[in-house]
């Protein structure tokens, strides 16, 4: 008792700093979990293989600018920027902007740093021009960077779309030093797009161009290259936004005490599942019949000891975790027991979906929230049929 009254100590004490602290950072947390869930692993990769220096903007933007560029030796001729076109046209829909019309493309040109510009796209037939600013590297932008870039490019060509790439849809470009008629005009042809979102509804790079242009490929290496690319830049994303993640949580446990805060909810998440496990034991020690006992192993383990039934000796394990209940029952003696076909006949159907494991004699189910009220009801349960199968 003396670890509850403890608990409670502590928990009293930073409950409204520990309830404020999980509200502020509830949307990052959810952040931080869909990362890990979509963290991917690369494995063999060709843009690897061939460069330490895939991670840079450059290697990125040669990619794409050999994909844009009708001439290249792809052999593809204009499908693969005109399905560029079109993945800035449903970008634009969503902002309300003005179609671009791939006929304004017959005749493009595609340059890599021309004007210090990381991929410019110009149509001198139509005059008409794409400025693409890659940000996949997560740079900063340079002073009055996409105005600078206008400036430019509209003296030849009116500009139909300026596209920032970035590797997550968390960037933004950066505006403080924009006059109030820059923002207005850039932010009519502004398309921000991220080169992957796991939500593939969302307007990126990967589900929007380069899943279509590998459907459109004609050539067996262009398909596989463009597949390989996606990997690269699905990898690059899934791998850094955890990153990202945690830096916000630093900035936000930077603040005030929070730190504090954050390390005391750490050490209760530590105690929690031994809380747990004592709150189970405390409920049934009383009332575990036809177990004759119960007991704790190892802190986070609730032990229901001593079912005989038919001289076959009955357990129940429960193992506590902050997540979660792992919960076992076993015959303790008799490797070869079948106890799932053993509860089948005998009705115990407290464990019907209780699967088997390695061992024949021990069944499991883990209960995937910490919800005492139904693990609780599975208990009640379970002692309920096993009384009944020792009366008969």
């Amino acid at each position: 008792m003396q670890f509850i009254e403890h608990w409670n100590k502590v928990l009293n004490l930073h409950k409204g700093e520990t309830e404020d602290f999980l509200k502020e950072n509830k949307t990052l947390s959810r952040e931080y979990r869909k990362s890990k869930k979509n963290r991917s692993e690369l494995g063999l990769n060709v843009f690897t293989l061939a460069s330490e220096f895939y991670y840079r903007e450059n290697f990125h933007s040669f990619i794409l600018a050999s994909y844009l560029n009708p001439t290249e030796k792809h052999f593809e001729g204009n499908k693969y920027l005109h399905q560029f076109i079109e993945l800035l046209n449903k970008k634009g829909v969503e902002k309300g902007h003005s179609k671009i019309s791939i006929d304004d493309f017959l005749n493009s040109e595609v340059h890599i740093e021309k004007h210090k510009i990381d991929i410019l796209i110009t149509d001198d037939v139509s005059k008409k021009a794409i400025i693409i600013e890659n940000k996949i590297n997560n740079a900063i932008d340079q002073f009055r960077q996409l105005p600078k870039y206008v400036d430019i490019v509209k003296l030849d060509y009116d500009i139909e779309g300026i596209v920032y790439l970035t590797l997550n849809s968390a960037k933004r470009p950066d505006k403080y030093d924009w006059t109030e008629l820059e923002k207005k005009s850039i932010e009519s042809v502004l398309k921000l797009i991220p080169v992957f979102d796991t939500d593939s509804r969302k307007i990126n790079l990967f589900e929007h161009w380069i899943n279509p242009s590998i459907i459109l490929s004609q050539n067996i290496n262009n398909n596989s290259i463009l597949r390989q690319y996606g990997e690269l830049i699905k990898y690059l994303n899934t791998n850094t936004m955890d990153t990202i993640s945690i830096k916000k949580f630093f900035d936000t446990i930077s603040q005030n005490d929070n730190l504090d805060t954050a390390i005391s909810i750490r050490n209760m998440l530590n105690d929690l599942p031994q809380y747990l496990a004592i709150r189970i034991e405390d409920k049934y020690k009383e009332k575990c019949a036809p177990f004759n006992n119960i007991w704790r192993h190892k802190q986070r383990d609730t032990v229901f000891e001593g079912c005989i039934i038919d001289d076959k000796y009955f357990k129940l394990d429960i193992w506590c975790s902050e997540i979660e209940y792992a919960v076992y029952f076993w015959e303790r003696d008799d490797a070869n027991f079948d106890i799932k076909n053993f509860c089948k006949e005998n009705q115990i159907t407290a464990v019907a979906d209780f699967e088997s494991e390695n061992e024949i004699n021990k069944i499991k189910k883990i209960f995937n929230k910490i919800d005492e009220v139904t693990l609780f009801e599975f208990i009640d349960k379970l002692l309920s049929e096993l009384k009944r199968l020792r009366t008969k």
